[in-house]
């Protein structure tokens, strides 16, 4: 795939070592691009706005918003965009809100980078 056939990607995780550690696994497939990285809620609402991803990867915790109110500020103004709930956290009433915030998919940080890359092509896919 050519650059502007890529999968735009945002990384949203309040952890430097995991935004960086996510990077290095993402770039590898030869039809991801990331094209940011935010810290916080606020952070990837403007970015979300400013760079147009395909698909963002929101982590729950993320300080004085969380990921849930973060996604459905997002696709409240852009619905399009493919989001995959990302934490730590493998509690089934999480992932539940996440998905009813408009998440496509909902993750366990401790699932393989597999799912992950998986989980982004179809949500990228039903976006389409």
């Amino acid at each position: 795939m050519t650059k502007n056939k890529c999968i735009k990607i945002l990384i949203v995780d309040d952890h430097k070592a995991l935004r960086d550690g996510l990077k290095v696994i993402l770039q590898m497939e030869p039809d991801f691009l990331i094209i940011g990285e935010a810290e916080d809620g606020k952070q990837a609402i403007k970015y979300a706005q400013t760079f147009t991803p395909d698909v963002i990867i929101m982590d729950l915790d993320l300080g004085e918003m969380n990921g849930i109110q973060v996604t459905e500020q997002i696709l409240t103004l852009q619905p399009d965009i493919c989001v995959i709930g990302f934490s730590m956290h493998a509690d089934p009433d999480l992932a539940r809100d996440m998905r009813k915030a408009g998440a496509r998919a909902y993750l366990s940080k401790s699932d393989s980078p597999d799912q992950l890359i998986s989980a982004i092509r179809n949500g990228f896919q039903k976006s389409k």
